[in-house]
């Protein structure tokens, strides 16, 4: 059984895509959307009871869009699937948006944030260079170097 708060953002998704347009991704809808081209911000949700500031999201995205010039297109996670890609660009904190173009990574805006940081956070970030996606943090190491000096 779902808690209250998924079925929640289900339902504010459904509202979101018949008012704006948005697409409802899942894991296996995500690689196709991603790629296309343009620019692309994915929003990477939790469960609204958990991270509140997931619903403040939904709302406040919209209207920083509105103030934007050019074309977006905008993807939903459900929670479940925003879990399996985030350690793909190294997303932590929760709410997170993804900026890419032409399917290429251009950064993240992690957390919430007032209205007037997303309006002109956004801009700034769909006009940034593309980018490698920062990792999750794990160190990687050399298998044939010595682990001790002697």
């Amino acid at each position: 059984m779902q808690s209250p708060g998924i079925e929640r953002l289900q339902d504010r998704f459904g509202v979101l895509q018949a008012r704006y347009g948005y697409q409802v991704l899942d894991a296996e809808s995500y690689e196709e959307f991603a790629k296309a081209p343009g620019n692309t911000l994915i929003l990477f949700s939790d469960d609204p009871t958990k991270v509140p500031e997931t619903w403040d999201l939904t709302i406040i995205l919209p209207e920083a869009l509105l103030r934007m010039e050019g074309e977006v297109r905008v993807g939903l996670l459900m929670p479940v699937d925003a879990r399996s890609l985030a350690s793909r660009y190294g997303i932590r904190i929760w709410p997170a948006l993804l900026a890419l173009r032409d399917g290429e990574y251009l950064g993240t805006v992690e957390g919430l944030k007032d209205w007037s940081s997303y309006v002109r956070l956004l801009p700034e970030l769909l006009s940034a260079p593309p980018s490698r996606p920062p990792g999750i943090g794990i160190p990687v190491t050399n298998a044939n170097t010595a682990t001790h000096c002697h």
